[in-house]
């Protein structure tokens, strides 16, 4: 049931009441002087919708709030929480040293002298942390000396990769 403001003219009183909306119209008795009250509209108005099982108030811009913060979406996978996508983004990932670039640059000179028949990759974590670096050669922008080495990197892998599909 809702909750009505009345004023009594009588005595300049103010009361609220539960009341149902099909008796909200009618007249109610005041407490003080009992004569009958005018239902009055209240300056206050709040008004809640529930989305996504929870209580909205209105208007209801769409957004959620985490940690008393405003975000666009809510989340969706497992996470602390502590962090939301939105709020703690994850760093970019660092460029690779030369160090790196000159590793995997090796790797696939090896690859290059392994015998054909026996070319079947088993991933471990040189695979991955190939990829990785890789990824991050491809993603990232370095020095005029580290990209040189990137490219010759890159073009060294594209040369094995021709190489082992033929």
């Amino acid at each position: 049931m809702p909750l009505y403001e009345y004023y009594c003219a009588d005595c300049e009183g103010r009361f609220e009441l539960l009341r149902p909306v099909s008796a909200a119209s009618q007249d109610q008795p005041c407490p003080q002087c009992d004569n009958d009250a005018k239902r009055m509209v209240s300056r206050e108005f709040s008004a809640f919708i529930f989305r996504d099982g929870s209580a909205r108030r209105l208007p209801d811009d769409g957004g959620y709030m985490h940690l008393g913060k405003k975000v666009k979406n809510m989340i969706t996978s497992s996470t602390d929480a502590f962090s939301h996508p939105e709020l703690n983004p994850e760093p970019p990932p660092a460029p690779p040293t030369i160090e790196e670039i000159e590793a995997f640059e090796a790797q696939q000179h090896q690859k290059l002298e392994i015998d054909p028949e026996f070319r079947g990759r088993v991933i471990d974590d040189s695979f991955r942390r190939e990829a990785d670096i890789k990824r991050r050669m491809v993603s990232t922008r370095g020095s005029k000396v580290e990209e040189h080495a990137k490219r010759r990197a890159l073009n060294i892998e594209r040369a094995v990769k021709k190489e082992t599909s033929s």
